[in-house]
């Protein structure tokens, strides 16, 4: 029946797809990325309303129609005829078909990220029928993320219960939509042209996401993480604009106020975009030598871009701050300051002025991993930024059209320059926000850098692809990208099995997250919704203290520990390890018990103990810690004995 509900959804988004590419002059493959954007921004607008649930009927409501609008013939900018073309009906037969597949796999979060906030956030939002940043969990930042993804995941199960295939589902139709999106440049009945195209966006997250040796079934396409829709929607929003010859920059802007609502560094892609497409205008006007008095309404559409980033960044920030969340306009760190503070300080070093060691270390450190670092499957990120320049050369060499031959080669240039921007915003953060241990090891250096790139490439393409239909030599552009796209895709498969891909792996990829599902099941069966449940997970490093948390939600996983030193961890009684090792929380019994009590738990959940714990606190408990000897086990205070009785053990097969 999810899936049947899943539907549903995706049929309220072809409503307003089919109104943008009739009604609209929107070539037809763009619509659906544009009416995505359109839901998302309006989830977002409406969960910071606190109207998320009208907000979603009414959506259904405008959806159908809609549906009855884009087919009224008076009006219409574009045949019926046009919803036949590749992109477009391409983009609606594999979502469909996606649906299907991901009902029958049931594809299942997998990384700590999802649990700390991207999954766990759809599932309150699912749950309680608002955003999550108010949420009773039990941690405290997770309204320094946004929430366009989560509520995309929402829309596809707005009707029906909660599924977590349902919420990667959202995630790969928005991917879709911008692969399709690419087709939208491409001669009409040319299936050489429109094939490579989607099947290079299709092969793009795999080429430069991965890296180094694949030895575990990958979460590409099986994951509600930010970075790679992020860097997506970047390119999606380049695309449209350089694929839509008639420059309406209203789907374009629709894309880059969702793209600020995605995550923080949102902001920084989508101010490189606007402005890639001001220059873009601009030297467009100047090489025509249009007159000043005809300058006026292009560069109130450009300015107007840059607005609709300002305001849609603006608008969760004010968010925030009327829901009494933490503003963070800050972006906080080893150096507690601003962005903007953080932008300027850098520029400064970067000029010679107050230039510290630090600054020195890692923006040589970040250089030299561009060219060392076995970062994607076609090499460091050197060899991917070479690409993207390359392709645009291409573009603007093999094309006939004079202003197509400008816009990419313009295009070429800027668009390493904004890398290099984005290159050095990345830097300023390893510097001024990131931990020592964190900056001093460039840990997490290739995911930040995955969004630009991902898009860079995307919009590259897209201005191949529209260089396909004025070829200079003929043949030659459409046979090369689809050479290239060729060896991509063996690339992919010789890097890549396909048994390690959701596509082609078994169920037995989510084992534990079942086994510990039904541990979870059981703690819920033990223990009453509204009670706070203390976590004890010898040896945690914090992951296994994150998957309880989703799965116990909406029952409350408490922090475990105290001052704010929690979330899993090894308890152990003071000197038994080392002071400052990782995730060691020394406590006395009379201590930890303090700490439980404290922090209003009534009730222990003991999934993992060793001898660190049982030898320290053993006596608080009534059976000595007997019963979680070989399972897990939940306890409850009793104030009479003093001590945690045995309630049940969880998990146990049969």
């Amino acid at each position: 029946m999810d899936l049947f509900y899943s539907y549903l959804s995706l049929a309220a988004l072809a409503g307003f797809a089919a109104l943008f590419a009739r009604r609209t002059s929107l070539p037809a493959p763009l619509a659906p990325f544009a009416a995505l954007c359109a839901a998302m921004v309006w989830f977002c607008a409406a969960g910071m309303l606190g109207v998320l649930i009208p907000a979603g009927w009414l959506f259904f409501a405008l959806a159908a129609a809609a549906w009855v609008l884009a087919f009224v013939p008076a009006g219409a900018k574009q045949p019926a005829a046009a919803l036949k073309e590749p992109g477009f009906a391409a983009f609606f037969v594999l979502s469909a078909l996606l649906l299907a597949f991901f009902a029958w796999r049931q594809p299942m979060f997998s990384t700590w990220d999802e649990f700390s906030f991207w999954g766990t956030a759809g599932k309150i939002v699912k749950t309680s029928g608002g955003l999550y940043v108010n949420a009773e969990i039990g941690w405290a930042w997770v309204g320094t993320h946004r929430p366009a993804l989560v509520v995309l995941g929402w829309f596809f199960q707005f009707f029906g219960g909660y599924a977590e295939w349902r919420v990667l589902a959202g995630y790969d139709i928005l991917l879709l939509s911008i692969f399709c999106a690419l087709a939208a440049g491409c001669r009409k009945n040319a299936p050489r042209q429109w094939v490579p195209a989607l099947a290079f966006g299709f092969l793009l997250p795999f080429v430069i996401t991965l890296y180094g040796t694949v030895s575990r079934p990958t979460d590409l396409y099986a994951s509600a993480l930010s970075d790679i829709p992020l860097g997506l929607t970047f390119g999606g929003a380049l695309a449209v604009y350089y694929i839509n010859e008639k420059k309406a920059l209203w789907p374009t802007a629709l894309a880059l106020a969702a793209l600020c609502l995605e995550k923080d560094t949102g902001f920084a892609l989508a101010l490189v975009a606007a402005g890639l497409i001001a220059a873009d205008g601009a030297f467009d006007l100047l090489t025509e030598k249009t007159p000043p008095r005809r300058w006026a309404k292009p560069a109130a559409g450009w300015a107007g871009l840059f607005v609709t980033c300002g305001l849609s960044f603006w608008s969760w920030q004010k968010y925030l701050a009327v829901a009494s969340v933490a503003d963070t306009s800050n972006v906080g760190g080893t150096q507690q300051m601003g962005m903007a503070e953080m932008v300027l300080t850098g520029v400064k070093e970067l000029l010679g002025i107050g230039r510290t060691e630090k600054f020195s270390a890692i923006m040589g450190g970040l250089v030299r991993a561009l060219f060392t670092s076995r970062t994607t499957m076609i090499g460091p990120f050197a060899v991917a930024v070479a690409l993207a320049f390359a392709m645009a050369a291409g573009a603007a060499v093999l094309t006939r059209d004079k202003a197509l031959r400008r816009q990419a080669g313009l295009f070429a240039v800027l668009g390493t320059a904004g890398f290099a921007a984005y290159f050095f915003f990345i830097g300023l953060t390893y510097v001024y926000v990131f931990r020592d241990e964190v900056s001093d090891g460039l840990v997490g250096f290739e995911r930040y850098m995955y969004p630009y790139l991902l898009g860079w490439l995307l919009a590259a393409a897209a201005l191949v692809v529209r260089a396909m239909a004025a070829e200079r030599v003929p043949g030659l552009l459409t046979t090369g990208f689809a050479a290239m796209t060729l060896a991509l895709a063996a690339l992919v498969w010789l890097r890549l099995p396909f048994s390690l891909t959701v596509f082609g792996g078994g169920s037995a990829a989510y084992a534990e997250r079942w086994a510990t599902r039904d541990e979870a099941m059981d703690v819920q069966a033990a223990v009453p919704e509204n009670a706070h449940i203390f976590f004890v997970s010898q040896g945690d490093d914090g992951s296994r203290w994150f998957l309880y948390s989703y799965e116990l939600y909406p029952w409350y996983l408490d922090y475990s520990g105290s001052d704010g030193q929690g979330g899993g961890g090894t308890f152990a009684l003071p000197g038994a390890l080392e002071e400052d090792t990782l995730y060691y929380h020394p406590y006395t019994a009379d201590e930890l018990l303090a700490c439980i009590r404290g922090r209003g738990c009534d009730y222990v959940f003991v999934e993992r103990v060793d001898e660190l714990f049982t030898s320290g606190y053993a006596a608080l408990f009534a059976d000595g810690l007997a019963n979680c000897a070989e399972e897990s086990a939940v306890y409850v205070w009793n104030e009479s004995s003093a001590a945690f009785e045995f309630v049940c053990n969880v998990g146990a097969e049969g």
